[in-house]
């Protein structure tokens, strides 16, 4: 029996082999065939890949959201609280200041002393929890946020606390070197010694406290008045420090909608 046509072996050969021998058949159909297969599974490991490092990416920048607006949430409420300090602050200078003049009320020395602790040793200042924020920064990680209003928003936190903390580092300042120098010269501080713990409850100031005299200081006037105002300042650049984590928190939700 005559021997017939040896049995093709395309399936067998490797990638090369096909393309070299539809080469030497300049059979071109199956050289453009065989580059584009291997064109297209190129194509497609490289979509594949790109699919991959897109939802690993996506899936960092959500777990990043989350612990974003949870600091941003509790700093929120500690702005709140710090504020109603401030609010507190106030109401006590304008009740001090009700009691100034030449002929000044007679206030008892018990009251009077509470409030002048309450003018300078209450300073409250804003320490926003940072871990979150500072992590992405240092980690040059602001890149994983897509949303440029978001990225944008984040980008401009750090400048607006440093506007807020310059306001309350003058306070600071105004109370510790003008209005406190000021007070230990003309009157025993008492109340404030015994909150240190500088002072026995039954070893009272020997100095009469003469509070008369202090509320008829237009220099003591000025010190109080210029407490409130100082206080106020603060209120008035917290309210862009409250716009802006109000506005990131809503802006997160907007973009990673929080389960029900």
């Amino acid at each position: 029996m005559a021997d017939g046509p040896e049995p093709s072996n395309e399936r067998g050969r490797t990638f090369v082999g096909r393309l070299g021998h539809a080469l030497r058949d300049q059979n071109w159909t199956a050289v453009v065939i065989e580059i584009g297969i291997v064109v297209l599974g190129v194509v497609i490991g490289f979509q594949v890949s790109a699919w991959g490092d897109h939802r690993e990416a996506r899936a960092q920048e959500r777990e990043l959201l989350r612990g974003l607006r949870a600091e941003f949430t509790a700093n929120l409420a500690l702005l709140d609280d710090v504020a109603e300090e401030h609010q507190a602050t106030i109401r006590i200078a304008r009740r001090v200041l009700e009691w100034t003049g030449p002929e000044p009320a007679d206030v008892p020395d018990a009251v009077m002393d509470t409030l002048l602790v309450d003018l300078i040793s209450e300073i409250p200042a804003y320490h926003p929890a940072m871990g979150e924020m500072d992590a992405m920064l240092g980690a040059g990680r602001l890149g994983l946020v897509q949303d440029d209003t978001l990225r944008t928003l984040l980008a401009s936190w750090p400048t607006a606390l440093e506007r807020l903390r310059a306001v309350e580092d003058e306070m600071r300042a105004d109370v510790l070197d003008r209005f406190f120098p000021y007070l230990i010269e003309r009157v025993p501080l008492v109340t404030a010694d015994r909150q240190v713990g500088f002072l026995d409850l039954d070893r009272p100031s020997r100095f009469p406290q003469r509070y008369d005299a202090l509320l008829a200081d237009v220099a003591f006037e000025n010190h109080t008045e210029n407490r409130w105002v100082m206080a106020r300042a603060i209120l008035s650049e917290r309210e862009p420090v409250h716009d802006l984590l109000q506005q990131m928190i809503e802006r997160i939700d907007s973009l990673h909608p929080r389960s029900p």
